[in-house]
């Protein structure tokens, strides 16, 4: 396990070292105003894919790591689910994005949201077939494939920007062009189940693999989706309330305070197989939670005021002056952040317990005080204010789940 963690957290560092190029790179090339464009077309496979995958992804690495279903099975029937929602996300999303985008994201091109929409069904399937990597616990090749996509969008923003001069419109095409690629590199990781589909899926039935996987899913689901609004609520609403510009700003202090999870991403994306197979003794599975909370809050915090004092000195010359007001709104985020990445871990512990509707209970309550943080401070205090009731609702969220863990016992 500590391997797979060690693995994984290289993995992550690494990407994040790439990614922190790119948001450099598209920070600086496209100003405030085109980052924000770009940020704001992105959310749009993000929110689809957040909103419409219907716990797929968490009831896959469940059942799998259970014994409950095997790898065919979960590639086939993925598969199969993903096209289904996919059309449903076409169907029900293109119309919105069509006739209410510019109401919607004010001030955004919808050329450019259209482009980043074109992303949601490569992203969503994507999503789909990489916990099955997970769930099996092939590590290597998660980490393999989930690499990829940020290499790829850095070589491609790079060349749009450089070579094309392409612009945010290049940006977002790379951006498609990075998932795709990952995508690509996660079917040759699972063409074992592929080929081999007519003998090791056999006897698969849709309807009931379905009804599996969505049965617990529906409950990860509601609380993923709400989850997803507290990390992107803020971003959605300075662009809302203030402009594409203040969002442009905001949100490089968002993607800095994310990487932040580093360390949290990877002990939870190698701890919920493990804890879900380790239904059968609770006290080992709230001891090595308990183990995992207390570190991971512990490195979040030393990485979070490392970072604090370099950017101090940095962002200026790193993303240019225009964003030296994303400082303060990175120092109100800190503590949230710190406090999230510990409550990563408690979520997995609730979820791998069978209990992941306790998860959706508590992100619906964090979801509308974090909303109504955001409309109640931003007007009066700007960017600030939006980092302040981000921060407080991640807070809210880790104590609560810090004591229901304590339930399960």
């Amino acid at each position: 396990m500590r391997r797979n963690i060690g693995m994984t957290l290289g993995r992550q560092v690494f990407a994040a070292v790439v990614q922190l190029i790119v948001v450099v790179l598209i920070a600086r090339e496209l100003g405030p105003e085109g980052n924000g464009f770009y940020a704001m077309s992105v959310l749009v496979p993000t929110l689809l894919t957040g909103f419409l995958n219907f716990g797929v992804g968490p009831a896959t690495v469940y059942y799998l790591s259970r014994g409950g279903v095997s790898a065919a099975w979960a590639v086939k029937g993925n598969i199969l689910i993903a096209l289904a929602v996919t059309g449903l996300g076409l169907i029900t999303a293109a119309p919105v994005v069509y006739l209410w985008g510019e109401v919607i994201f004010p001030g955004v091109p919808i050329s450019l949201l259209f482009i980043g929409f074109c992303a949601f069904p490569v992203t969503l399937l994507l999503a789909y077939l990489s916990t099955v990597l997970q769930g099996i616990e092939d590590f290597r090749a998660f980490n393999l494939s989930v690499l990829i996509p940020p290499v790829v969008l850095l070589l491609g923003v790079v060349s749009s920007f450089y070579i094309l001069d392409l612009g945010v419109s290049g940006a977002l095409a790379s951006y498609l062009l990075a998932q795709t690629c990952g995508l690509v590199a996660i079917l040759v990781f699972l063409r074992k189940f592929l080929v081999n589909n007519g003998s090791s899926a056999a006897g698969f039935s849709l309807k009931a693999y379905s009804r599996k996987v969505i049965g617990y899913g529906w409950k990860a689901q509601l609380s993923n989706a709400i989850t997803l609004i507290n990390y992107r609520a803020d971003v959605f609403l300075v662009n809302f309330l203030l402009s594409p510009m203040s969002a442009g700003i905001y949100v490089v202090a968002v993607q800095i305070s994310e990487r932040l999870w580093i360390p949290s991403q990877a002990a939870s994306t190698v701890l919920f197989p493990r804890l879900s197979a380790m239904h059968e003794d609770p006290d080992a599975r709230h001891a090595l939670t308990q183990k995992a909370f207390v570190g991971m809050v512990a490195i979040t915090a030393l990485a979070g005021g490392g970072v604090a004092a370099l950017l101090y000195w940095l962002l200026g010359p790193l993303f240019g002056t225009d964003y030296i007001a994303a400082f303060p709104v990175l120092l109100w985020l800190l503590p949230g952040v710190v406090l999230w990445a510990g409550a990563r871990i408690q979520a997995n512990c609730i979820a791998a317990a069978g209990k992941p509707e306790w998860n959706m209970y508590v992100a619906l309550l964090v979801v509308v005080v974090n909303v109504a943080g955001n409309i109640l401070l931003i007007p009066e205090f700007g960017l600030p204010g939006a980092a302040a009731a981000t921060s407080g609702a991640y807070v809210l969220d880790a104590a609560i789940k810090f004591w229901l863990v304590r339930l399960l016992r």
